[in-house]
């Protein structure tokens, strides 16, 4: 395996309990985890993002739950939208109550045009591939008002991209759909029911989001940190690493971001390379702060405007105590950047700090005692009108070689932590099909 993230911990965890004892995995950095890590500051543990459990399939509850046992828990959501100088439940659309009048007329009204209109063109599918983009989606399916006043604003500052360019491949479970009586509701009072994937989470309660993989590793053989994947022979099933190592292989399972692993295969064809330059993706810089100050229970909040450098916030000593110290809070800021929306990083941890008093989340005179900004290069991969052939193309090439390229980066998809312990799992199982 090559890349340490909960992808190929898995591929590892359940080809050792079958017995595959010649299973090895290799991680560039100095420990496992991928982007499921936690840093240590000052008494603070943050981690690589607001990283939080939504499971949808029992098998990997239950292995989550047996790995990590009296250090899990289950938390129903408090989440928020700030917005118009106000705070409304999330999801936005279901949750109107409290915002200016006109805004709320905007999203109702705009609802009931794009969804009750006559027109066949504005007609409602129910397939969101029938959409020819994402912002067709939202508005035939929400309205001119929902998409004016959150859906738009919030996802480009997420995607960096107009939506015109995204299509609807990504949405699966994660964009909340809703209905009239839905959104009458959540306008006339303030509604407290919980929807959407996200609705309960999982965290660890002690050791952040980290404690997932290191529960993984305890169990493991033939783990090796500080390897590097530089080439890659096929021909010659041989991987190279940046320390002059190097590792033969019968069957080769990557976790490495496909443009990356594409890069470093030996005498890749151009069709091949020409696709993975294709493949567009956003990175994020998290910026945590460490506050001596009790900020409140909530647990993310979505922040759609675009005078705010951040598009979400998250608290995660209201994930589990011991991620602060008594008295304080952890805050953590997403900042999406790309080629096509650059960031000054330095400038970022000073930028958020004010945003963050204009959003009334923190004060002038409070104290920040920790701060750890994280830069993840590969975050979200943006599903354009091209991503799809491109990929498909390139996983043929490798399945032809004989490398299985898995997880959030390796499939190149809208994935979480369920799905990349998921698809360990099946690649073991398919390993061990093919051996027999």
């Amino acid at each position: 395996m090559l890349g340490g993230g909960l992808a190929g911990l898995s591929t590892l965890w359940h080809l050792q309990r079958a017995g595959y004892d010649s299973s090895f995995l290799f991680e560039k950095e100095s420990r496992v985890g991928g982007l499921a890590r936690s840093e240590d500051v000052a008494g603070f543990t943050f981690d690589y993002t607001g990283h939080l459990l939504h499971f949808n399939r029992p098998a990997i509850q239950q292995l989550v739950e047996k790995l990590l046992g009296e250090n899990l828990r289950f938390l129903p959501r408090n989440s928020w939208v700030y917005s118009k100088g106000v705070y409304t439940r999330y999801p936005f659309q279901t949750n109107l109550y409290g915002l200016p009048p006109q805004v709320i007329e905007e999203c109702i009204s705009g609802y009931i045009e794009a969804t009750q209109s006559k027109s066949p063109c504005s007609t409602q599918t129910k397939n969101p591939s029938d959409y020819p983009s994402f912002a067709d989606w939202i508005d035939r399916t929400l309205g001119s008002g929902i998409a004016r006043h959150f859906m738009t604003p919030y996802n480009e500052k997420l995607w960096t991209i107009p939506l015109q360019e995204l299509t609807c491949e990504w949405m699966g479970r994660f964009v909340p759909t809703t209905s009239l009586e839905q959104i009458l509701d959540g306008a006339r009072e303030d509604c407290k029911h919980r929807s959407g994937y996200n609705a309960r989470f999982g965290y660890p309660i002690r050791g952040g989001i980290e404690a997932l993989p290191r529960a993984f590793s305890r169990q493991l053989r033939q783990i090796h940190t500080g390897y590097e994947a530089v080439e890659i022979d096929p021909k010659d099933k041989l991987v190279t690493f940046s320390n002059g190592e190097t590792m033969r292989f019968q069957v080769l399972v990557s976790t490495l971001p496909l443009p990356r692993l594409i890069c470093a295969i030996k005498e890749a064809p151009a069709t091949i390379r020409a696709a993975a330059s294709r493949l567009r993706f956003t990175s994020v810089f998290n910026v945590n702060f460490g506050v001596k100050r009790s900020l409140g229970d909530r647990h993310w909040i979505y922040v759609p405007e675009p005078e705010f450098l951040f598009y979400r916030i998250g608290f995660s000593h209201n994930f589990s105590p011991y991620q602060a110290p008594t008295g304080c809070s952890s805050i953590y800021a997403e900042v999406a950047y790309s080629f096509w929306r650059p960031l000054d990083k330095s400038q970022a941890a000073a930028r958020v700090k004010a945003d963050l008093v204009k959003a009334r989340i923190l004060e002038e005179r409070d104290e920040i005692v920790a701060e750890c900004c994280l830069d993840i290069p590969w975050a979200y991969v943006i599903y354009d009108h091209g991503t799809r052939q491109a990929v498909d193309q390139i996983q043929n090439y490798l399945l032809g070689l004989g490398i299985w390229s898995i997880g959030r980066y390796g499939a190149w998809e809208y994935s979480g932590m369920d799905e990349a312990i998921w698809q360990g799992k099946l690649v073991a199982d398919r390993i061990i099909e093919g051996s027999h």
